[in-house]
């Protein structure tokens, strides 16, 4: 819009002032109509394919500005000022470089950007100026045939750039997935645990509700390792990993603390609750064998339960302590641990 008002200022004075007016109120017209498109756009966020969508209304609407410029300059331009239609030519070719810059990534909007822009008005001085028109013409289709090379240069290395960032992209967040989760039963990692449990941790603290942290271990999971090899073993983690989680709120946090061993959080739950959940996952664990290509593996786990809203690493060593106690006791049982000393 702000070429567009240079171009009708320097055109006024020898132009058809009533045409300059129309071609910048028809010209307003397709900006706003972009304007509303790139809004709604920004609006809807669209992502993969979704992407397609917008497509054919940004051609649609480009085409209508951009055909805009080139046939409006030709109407605006005066027929009688050689002058005035160089200026013409020179500013719409400044146009075509921004359209190749900006467009690039789409060759074909790009050439048919340029194309729409220039052509009409160098096809008049070409047909109607005679030799400096020649001339002229001949300066703007050099132009345009370099913009043609030009084009399929940046066309592949702005696609190389983008497939190179969205690889990029792709390998950090699957990077930091795999730092996030444990492979092996899709539960939190150890890490992504610590980070996850702060906040509410410090909701708890902070609004004096009691927090629990439960601290689970497979019983005499070594016998399976070594009866059964090592997938056996694998399996069992995953069978426990997938019934601790289906047992648990939304609001729970759940992850593989290491080997066969899994700590869970459970945010505004007292003790009494806590070791119910506990109690009913044991149950769960004890009930569904792991299924096995021969045979199903029947498996326990213990369980040591603590509530508190101290250091977080603190309150899972009570809860690992009274785990230890129910591995003491026989195993296959939960075990709370007691109050915390004033």
């Amino acid at each position: 819009m702000v070429v567009a008002v240079l171009l009708a200022l320097l055109m006024w004075p020898a132009a058809n002032q009533p045409a300059v007016i129309a071609w910048m109120v028809i010209l307003v017209g397709t900006s706003l109509a972009r304007l509303v498109l790139f809004l709604a756009y920004r609006l809807k966020a669209p992502a993969g394919l979704q992407l397609l969508d917008w497509e054919r209304p940004y051609f649609v609407t480009l085409m209508a500005s951009t055909l805009t410029w080139g046939l409006g300059s030709v109407w605006i331009m005066p027929k009688d000022s050689f002058l005035h239609q160089a200026i013409t030519l020179v500013i719409l070719v400044g146009m075509a470089g921004g359209a190749l810059s900006v467009y690039s990534a789409i060759r074909w909007l790009a050439i048919a950007t340029i194309a729409v822009v220039l052509l009409p008005a160098t096809a008049w001085v070409i047909l109607f100026e005679g030799r400096p028109g020649l001339y002229l013409g001949f300066a703007v289709l050099l132009f345009c045939l370099s913009a043609l090379r030009a084009t399929k240069v940046l066309s592949q290395a702005m696609e190389q750039n983008l497939e190179m960032t969205y690889e990029l992209r792709q390998a950090k967040e699957d990077a930091e997935r795999m730092a996030s989760t444990d492979l092996l039963t899709g539960l939190s990692s150890r890490r992504a645990f610590l980070e996850q449990a702060a906040a509410p941790m410090h909701f708890c603290r902070r609004s004096s509700l009691p927090v629990c942290a439960v601290v689970v271990d497979l019983d005499h999971f070594k016998q399976i390792n070594d009866t059964r090899g090592h997938v056996a073993g694998d399996t069992a983690i995953q069978h426990a990993g997938r019934l601790i989680r289906s047992g648990l709120r939304r609001s729970d946090l759940c992850c593989r603390w290491g080997g066969e061993e899994f700590v869970i959080l459970l945010p505004d739950t007292a003790l009494k609750e806590a070791a119910g959940v506990a109690e009913k996952l044991r149950a769960a664990i004890a009930a569904f064998p792991v299924p096995l290509w021969d045979a199903d593996i029947p498996i326990t786990a213990s369980f040591g339960v603590a509530e508190g809203v101290e250091d977080l690493e603190r309150l899972i060593d009570r809860a690992d302590a009274a785990l230890y106690r129910a591995k003491r006791e026989g195993r296959d049982r939960v075990v709370c641990a007691g109050p915390v000393a004033a």
